[in-house]
């Protein structure tokens, strides 16, 4: 992260909540080269965190969207292609309680599709609780895949 101040005189870094202890590591490695030979090239840098700093699993939303959980399923990956999202968004984890409430201790998988939502398609929190509040968890699943096929078809064309 200083390495990358000093680059580019970057000051905030865009990542998710888990890698706070790497920029605050980054960070003192820099102060530490800036003291010891009493320069000022390395600056600290923040962490840039967006509305959803940390993307849930679609195959289990107590645990982050990542590849190395060795779960496919729970992952969308932005060269995937319209069919695997749709089939990934569509056997997301959730639950059968009915029409949708924001509950995210109660019920933790579609408030992560909620959320997930939320962050793809850049509407407030609110206005996306509001649209799917009592809607049902197929809508919401087939609207987030549409979504999610819509924002990465450029990266992948």
């Amino acid at each position: 992260s200083s390495g990358i101040n000093a680059e580019y005189g970057g000051t905030h870094i865009p990542v998710g909540e888990d890698q706070n202890i790497h920029i605050e590591f980054c960070n003192s490695i820099g102060q530490a080269f800036n003291r010891i030979y009493r320069t000022q090239v390395f600056q600290p840098v923040e962490q840039l965190l967006t509305a959803s700093p940390r993307v849930k699993s679609l195959a289990n939303p107590a645990l982050k969207m990542s590849k190395s959980y060795g779960k496919p399923a729970g992952v969308i990956g932005l060269l995937d292609s319209d069919d695997v999202i749709q089939k990934k968004v569509k056997k997301a984890v959730t639950d059968s309680l009915g029409p949708i409430t924001v509950d995210q201790n109660l019920r933790p998988g579609v408030y992560n599709l909620l959320s997930l939502y939320s962050a793809v398609s850049e509407l407030p929190w609110s206005k996306v609780c509001e649209t799917f509040v009592t809607g049902n968890v197929v809508q919401l699943k087939s609207e987030l895949a549409e979504c999610l096929i819509e924002k990465f078809g450029p990266v992948r064309d």
